[in-house]
Order: structure tokens, then sequence, then C-alpha cells
């Protein structure tokens, strides 16, 4: 913990409503004006990032509203489908967490642009897999050819978030909440998009288009992205220190339940939607109401993070809202509705919109919740959270489809919505119950416990609240 220690002095000062603000009592006038426009750098990043969680999600999302139907086929059974959908998310769990440790040390772009071929040129080769024989070789060579492709999806994605938070320290929510747009129309466009295609041109089209498509971002990422060298060092960041602090827990069951909110829908609702004899089209064009309601309110979500600091706030009231959606989508025998299309679709949109509340302040959440225990404010620290993010994110799109299709095949698909608006419903109880002990124990971001003397040599309310970081020792 001596790392900690030494970096006590970058530790932010504790303001009396809770908020976290720079050691300074007046800000810089170039730091204000740097808040308000971006730089040369900062637009070229920006541009950057957005073509890759556009096309990155795409790539996950296009296969939805056809490759159930494939696969079943395939003589492939709907748990086993789900897995395929999953094997991605669980193999990102496991290789996220690496790259966030070599980053520093190999560098982001070089990370980033490697990934993103690695995800292209798999992306391309999945779509030749219809000619295999049914069975055990086609099921064999899904998880392969995925497993390979999660490997570069979490290479970029983990360089990219931490790029992200490199180049824009003072907007982090903000940027995040534009990318998330990004990633909400990717998986918004992906479907229909993939059932378009197929009906045109079949099982390989799809994935031809959209593995093109991420190797032509990757091009032109090469000249558009700015150099990151500078940023590599040897410094690695210390997982450890990051869980030995009490508020990463909670914060990352949030991350992992709403991921699988987000991906319990891949393998199960196109099997769901049949019943209403809708096209691949249609199906697709559903699809759209998650990630469409998700991208319009994502930057929403991030303006209120940056500039109202209200996080745990957002993410309970997130949760909250998405556990009623889920309920919708069954719709629950709880809630005694007919099974209508027009209901299921008010589901989709509600999830859209609350999910994004719940995910968008946690990364900031992270990242300051870091800083303030003493963790060094650079690349080592924002790659290792970058990883933690986007492995705790992977490890729920994992759990979601293929409990989904366990789930579904079992019990059927309102039941199976009914668990999962009850993990959605839980977050709200662990945040909200840790938000009590964090404030009674003074381990939170809010006004601590702290001896009368400490009080009566506080000059004046804009003094900090804080004068070293807890030790967890």
């Amino acid at each position: 913990m001596d790392d900690i220690d030494d970096h006590i002095d970058e530790v932010p000062i504790i303001g009396h409503d809770g908020s976290i603000n720079p050691p300074t009592d007046e800000p810089d006038s170039n730091q204000t004006q740097q808040q308000s426009s971006f730089t040369n750098y900062q637009k070229l990043t920006f541009i950057a990032m957005c073509c890759t969680y556009l096309s990155s999600m795409m790539s996950f999302s296009i296969i939805a509203p056809f490759f159930p139907t494939e696969a079943e086929k395939k003589n492939v059974s709907h748990s086993q489908i789900g897995f395929i959908f999953s094997v991605y998310n669980l193999v990102c769990f496991f290789a996220s967490p690496l790259w966030g440790k070599l980053i520093p040390v190999i560098g982001t772009k070089f990370t980033f642009l490697a990934g993103c071929w690695v995800a292209g040129g798999c992306n391309v080769i999945f779509g030749f897999l219809d000619q295999l024989e049914s069975g055990t070789q086609f099921l064999v060579f899904c998880y392969v050819v995925r497993s390979l492709e999660a490997v570069g999806a979490a290479a970029s994605i983990t360089a990219a978030m931490a790029i992200v938070a490199n180049a824009f320290p003072d907007n982090v929510a903000v940027v995040m909440g534009w990318l998330e747009v990004f990633s909400g129309l990717g998986f918004a466009v992906g479907p229909p998009l993939g059932g378009a295609l197929y009906q045109l041109g079949g099982y390989k089209l799809p994935f031809i288009v959209q593995g093109g498509i991420v190797i032509l971002i990757l091009v032109v990422n090469i000249f558009l992205l700015p150099g990151q060298d500078s940023q590599s060092s040897k410094e690695m960041g210390s997982f450890l220190a990051l869980f030995r602090i009490p508020a990463i827990w909670p914060l990352s069951f949030a991350i992992l339940v709403g991921s699988a909110a987000l991906s319990f829908l891949d393998p199960t609702l196109s099997l769901h939607l049949q019943q209403f004899n809708l096209s691949p089209t249609v199906i697709g064009a559903v699809f759209l109401l998650v990630g469409g309601c998700y991208a319009i309110f994502s930057p929403v979500w991030g303006y209120l993070a940056d500039k109202k600091r209200i996080l745990r706030l957002m993410i309970v009231l997130g949760f909250h809202a998405a556990g009623v959606a889920y309920l919708l989508m069954g719709p629950s025998s709880v809630l005694k509705l007919p099974n209508e299309l027009w209901i299921i679709c008010m589901g989709l949109g509600l999830l859209g919109i609350s999910i994004g509340c719940g995910l968008v302040p946690i990364f900031l959440d992270l990242l300051s919740t870091a800083f303030w225990y003493g963790m060094p404010d650079n690349l080592a620290t924002q790659s290792i959270v970058s990883g933690l993010f986007n492995g705790m994110f992977s490890l729920g799109a994992f759990m979601g489809p293929f409990a989904g299709g366990v789930l579904t095949e079992r019990y059927g698909f309102p039941v199976a919505a009914s668990y999962f608006a009850c993990a959605n419903i839980s977050v709200v109880f662990v945040i909200g119950l840790f938000g009590v002990w964090e404030y009674q124990c003074g381990y939170g971001r809010r006004k601590p416990r702290v001896k009368e003397e400490t009080l009566k040599d506080e000059p004046n309310e804009r003094s900090p609240l804080i004068t070293e970081a807890p030790s967890w020792e």
C-alpha cells in the first residue's frame, strides 16, 4: 500500500455537498477553457473511438435475428446457441484485465489497432462456418472463431476506454455517454442490417459486410488516431490495490447485472417474437427499440453524471426502472397483463432508457473512487480500471445469453424475464445498502466522521474534509 500513500497529495478535495472538487479553491482559466472546447487531438481521438464502438457493437448484434434459426438447422439446442453468444464475452472477461495490465507497456494505439484487426478477420471467417457439417463440427468451430474474435475485441475496447480516460480527464462521463450513443447505435443497427442482408444474400453476406466494415475502420484509424506511444511505460497498475477498495465490489456487481440485462435478449427475444409471425427484418426493427433508446439517452446520463455528480442515485434509479422493464417484456404473470406485442415493445424501450442511466455513471464512479483512495492518476490506473469495467461487462454479457437460453428453454421467456427483473432490483438493494454503510463508516465520497479537533482547525468551508487517504492494511 506504499504506492497509494505516495499519492496522497493527488487525492481530490471532498466538498460539503459530497462532490469531488479540484484541490485548488478557484479553477484555472486555462482548465476552464479546456473543459469548454476540445483540442484537435481530442477531436481525432473522439472520432476514432466513435467508429470503433459502432463497429464493435454491430459485430456482436448483427447475428441476433437469423443465427438462432440457422443454428437450429445445424442441430444446435437453445442452450448451446446461448453459449455461442456467451463464449465471446467469457473470453473477454479473462482477456480484458490482462490487456489492462499490458497496455501501459505495449502501448494503447498498437493494442487498439491489433485488436481491431483480429476481430474483423474473425468476423469474416464466421460467415463461412455454414459449410461445416451439422452437429459437433459446426458447434466447435463456432466456439473457436468467436473466442479468437473476443481476444481481439477485448484488446481494442479496453485500450479505447484507457485512451478516453487519458485524453478526456475532465469529461469522462460525457464522452463515454456519447460513445454509448454509437455503441447503442451499433446495437440497434446491427440486427435490422443483419436481417436485411440475410434475406438478401443468405448466411455469408452479413458477416462479409460487417468484417469489411471493421477492417475499413481499422485502416482509417491508423491515420486518424493520434499517436499514443508517449503514454507507454513499464509501470503496470495494481489490481490488488484496486480490489482493496470496498466500493469496487458493488459497482462491479452493478456492471455485471446491467450487461446481462442487455445481452439476455440476443438469443431469446427473436424466438419469443416468432409467435407474432414477424419477418427477420421486423424482428430486427424491434431490437432497435433497446439500442435506439439507449443511444438517445446516454449523452443525457453522461452529462448529468459529469455535471451533477449524483452517480449512485442514477445507478439506483436506472436499475429500478430496468427491473420494471423486464416485468413488462415477459410480460410477467405478476403483472397479469395480456401477451401483446405493444407491451413487449414498451418494456424494450424502457429498458434502453433505464439501463443507460444505471451503466453510464459507473465508469466515472470507478475512476473517481480509485483516485480518491490515492491510486495515481495515470495510464496504469486508467488501464486497469478499463480492464475491470470491460471484464465485468463481458462477464455479464456471458451470463446473460447463457442464463437466458437455459431459463427460456426450461421455463419459457416470461419466467426468464421475471428472474432478470429480480436481478436488476437486487442491484438497487446492494448499492443502496452499501451507500448507507459507506456513509456511516465515512469511507465514501461523502463528509466523513472526523474528530472534533479536526473540525475546530478547519479554516473555512472550502478546506479539505480529508487530509489523508484511508489505510487498508
